[in-house]
């Protein structure tokens, strides 16, 4: 039986998005950069991954200029790069849970 690919296994589609983040982890505090997202995760680009299963807690801003705030564990990490097909640095982050909620902007009352 084949074993399927990391792609074949995701049930949420990804998109393509560069927003910065900020990683809360138990040792300490970083900054990465998403390489790609969903629903149920994303690739963060970093100097240094954190190992599999590390608790984390992610806060980023996302298009409509809400922050979130994200409860997530590391799935996986890629320590080196080796060409340009490649992953980068970073790690495959899985949400675990959203701590905040899209809060609607507030019109002006002019």
């Amino acid at each position: 039986m084949r074993e399927m690919s990391v792609k074949e296994q995701r049930m949420e589609q990804r998109f393509q998005i560069r927003w910065p983040i900020h990683i809360l982890a138990a040792d300490g505090a970083m900054r990465g950069e998403t390489e790609d997202i969903s629903l149920g995760g994303a690739f963060i680009r970093c100097e240094k991954p954190l190992p599999p299963d590390e608790k984390v807690l992610l806060t980023f801003g996302n298009p409509s200029g809400n922050m979130q705030v994200v409860f997530a564990k590391v799935a996986w990490t890629n320590l080196e790069s080796r060409g340009s097909s490649d992953k980068p640095v970073g790690m495959g982050i899985q949400f675990m849970q959203f701590l905040s909620a899209p809060r609607p902007r507030e019109k002006s009352r002019e």
